[in-house]
């Protein structure tokens, strides 16, 4: 009874976190209205009944607290329908009909976001290059979790390589014959993405753990011929891990509804990038202008200074439209940005939402880009020389077999 309520649990626990942990899916955007409509209210009660912390926004997003208090109450939850499940008489001739259900649902699931996250990779939609804000600032300075990403971000061939590992774990898990295959490989991509979250303070712990959850909830049927194997050093015969459903034999809905779910899966992967054409995020295009300029000279009114008396050190315009300025210190500060390229004009947006407007001159002969402002009722110009930065040391594709190859 014990044994039974448990798994009940966890499969209830795994099929509600599916349903009701937001995901920016491609297909489906009402998930995160869905989750903050039924679970809005709840999380600002217990959060501030329990842990006593107001919060003004309950929407449910990566290692927030909003998705902390959602996966105590999804797992409350699933406890307290398991144990009321439990009471009805006629459960036990369902359960294992409903497990073999989320245990398709899981596959499906876990096989979209391993496949998601690995053609992302491959087509360098994850791990992108380095933005020139990034590279110009010093090592020291860059949070741990963004200096993960820009290192991976500069290797094609481990984005490509760690991306198929990923891809092909995901379609060995759809086929059922190596479905163990896949799932022990997702297991140890997955140990390392959550290793690497922890180690690296990356926002996406709790969504991690939850796919590795999945994954060992797969494995467990297996477990069996792993101790076989493993332990025992023992090869059982290698047959899939029994699935009981109400059909004796599949029929043709159950072959239209698998094959319709790899269909929704692959079209959910792939879409984003047919609709786009780019294959490789390293080539997507770029704002104006964008880029790391250097400032040359600064001039207040009728006087020219040297670069040395700037307050400004460089200034970079984001591949996400922001512009962001260094100041000697090399501390950084960003700002929102609009382009009305008719009237040479930048508009700058801070977290206040104060709006401050810059003319701006480009030359392409050198490469200079000139911002003009007032200060103090002053007219001041900073006169940027861009700079190349896809010239850098990190950038380069460079490969060595010995190490006399690196002098």
């Amino acid at each position: 009874m014990k044994r039974s309520w448990i798994k009940t649990s966890a499969s209830f626990f795994g099929f509600l976190c599916i349903l009701f942990i937001p995901f920016p899916f491609t297909l489906i955007k009402a998930q995160l209205y869905l989750t903050d409509f039924l679970f809005g209210k709840p999380i600002a009660y217990i959060a501030a009944a329990v842990f006593g912390k107001s919060l003004d926004n309950t929407r449910v997003y990566s290692d927030s607290f909003s998705m902390y208090l959602l996966v105590l109450l999804l797992f409350v939850l699933s406890m307290l329908v398991s144990l009321l499940l439990l009471q009805v008489k006629k459960w036990a001739l369902y359960r294992e009909t409903v497990h073999t259900f989320f245990t398709r649902v899981f596959i499906a699931y876990l096989a979209l976001q391993l496949l998601k996250y690995g053609i992302d990779k491959i087509f360098k939609n994850q791990f992108y290059l380095p933005e020139p804000n990034t590279l110009y600032t010093p090592l020291g300075q860059i949070d741990k979790d963004l200096l993960y990403w820009s290192s991976m971000g500069t290797s094609h061939f481990y984005s490509i390589f760690l991306g198929t590992l990923e891809a092909v774990a995901a379609v060995l898990i759809l086929i059922r014959r190596t479905r163990l295959v896949g799932l022990l490989v997702s297991f140890a991509v997955l140990l390392n993405v959550v290793a690497v979250n922890f180690g690296f303070d990356i926002s996406v712990k709790l969504f991690s753990l939850f796919l590795l959850y999945i994954t060992l909830y797969l494995l467990q049927p297996y477990t069996g011929q792993l101790y076989q194997l493993l332990i025992r050093n023992k090869a059982t015969p290698g047959k899939p891990a029994p699935e009981k459903f109400a059909l004796a034999q599949p029929s043709f809905v159950a072959h239209f509804l698998k094959w319709f779910a790899i269909g929704i899966i692959c079209i959910e992967v792939f879409y984003p990038f047919i609709k786009s054409g780019k294959l490789n995020g390293d080539n997507t295009a770029r704002p104006h202008l964008h880029g790391v300029y250097e400032v040359r000279q600064v001039i207040v009114g009728t006087d020219t200074l040297a670069a040395i008396y700037s307050p400004v050190k460089r200034f970079f315009i984001h591949k996400e439209s922001y512009m962001i300025f260094q100041d000697p210190a090399d501390q950084l500060q960003d700002y929102k940005l609009a382009l009305d390229k008719a009237e040479s004009v930048f508009i700058l947006t801070d977290y206040q939402l104060k709006q401050t407007v810059l003319s701006f001159q480009y030359q392409p002969a050198d490469s200079t880009l000139t911002l003009q402002y007032f200060h103090n009722g002053t007219e001041s110009r900073l006169v940027g020389k861009a700079l190349d930065w896809k010239k850098l040391p990190l950038l380069q594709k460079s490969f060595h077999w010995t190490v006399e190859g690196n002098k």
